[in-house]
């Protein structure tokens, strides 16, 4: 199934999200997520991808947790990562007590992971700032509809750097497992018709490798390309042709709105 959400207007903003679990997995299996929020001011608003690994316990909730954290808090830097013992307790809380086979409940002691990226943006500046670990994108493209080209890709930048093994934010603090050394930050300015995306690790590998090989898929994302969950599932299936592996895909796109900028001016 494919699940795609009306736009909502957080502030100025105007912010669609799609998503889809893996192909013949339930809804329920779905192991990303995402939220949105706007902030005490009219003029900001705050959005966050998670991609919880298959590998470990009770990763969608994970997810969950860390991108209602950031869209909730303020940080939009490094200490976002140094403040999650709240929601290290609260998933703690939720999976105490849930009976369990030897191996589940040995996997779950280990700990839940995931990838992380999320912005705050500010309308007033048309500034976004970035903070990410792991393989979760935020892709910023530039340009009229018909000639959108990517300015800039964070934290990941060329398709290649995509691989199995990427640090991710663990639900337990751990001595060895300190997430600082790999956090990272950017900053970049909305243009007119620029779009922001956020996507997962495997669609965000996708569309990077699309752009390398002088077949960019921005206008297919784009506000042009999907609108309707049939359309974000034909994107699914074209990336899953090209051979993509099969993984949850989740896609977030803002855009700053029309309606603001002509009251702005």
């Amino acid at each position: 199934m494919i699940d795609a959400l009306n736009p909502v207007t957080p502030a100025p903003f105007s912010v669609e999200a799609f998503s889809c679990q893996k192909a013949g997995n339930a809804r329920t299996e779905y192991e990303d997520a995402w939220a949105i929020r706007g902030s005490d001011s009219p003029t900001r608003c705050r959005v966050a991808v998670a991609d919880g690994a298959t590998e470990s316990s009770f990763s969608a909730l994970w997810a969950a947790l860390l991108v209602e954290s950031f869209v909730r808090g303020r940080s939009s830097g490094p200490d976002f990562f140094e403040g999650l013992d709240s929601i290290r307790r609260l998933w703690k809380r939720k999976i105490r007590g849930r009976p369990l086979p030897w191996y589940a409940a040995e996997k779950a002691r280990r700990g839940a992971y995931a990838a992380f990226v999320g912005a705050s943006l500010n309308a007033v500046n048309r500034g976004w700032r970035a903070v990410a670990i792991g393989d979760c994108c935020l892709l910023h493209v530039t340009g009229l509809p018909e000639q959108m080209e990517l300015a800039h890709s964070f934290p990941l930048t060329r398709s290649e750097e995509f691989g199995s093994s990427p640090f991710l934010v663990g639900s337990l603090k751990k001595g060895d497992d300190d997430p600082r050394p790999h956090v990272r930050v950017s900053e970049g300015v909305l243009g007119p018709n620029d779009v922001l995306f956020f996507a997962s690790d495997a669609l965000a590998a996708w569309l990077l490798r699309r752009a390398e090989k002088g077949e960019p898929a921005w206008q297919a994302i784009g506000p042009m390309g999907i609108r309707t969950q049939e359309d974000f599932e034909t994107v699914v299936a074209q990336a899953r042709e090209d051979g993509t592996r099969n993984d949850d895909m989740t896609l977030l796109r803002l855009t700053r709105r029309a309606s603001w900028e002509r009251g702005a001016g």
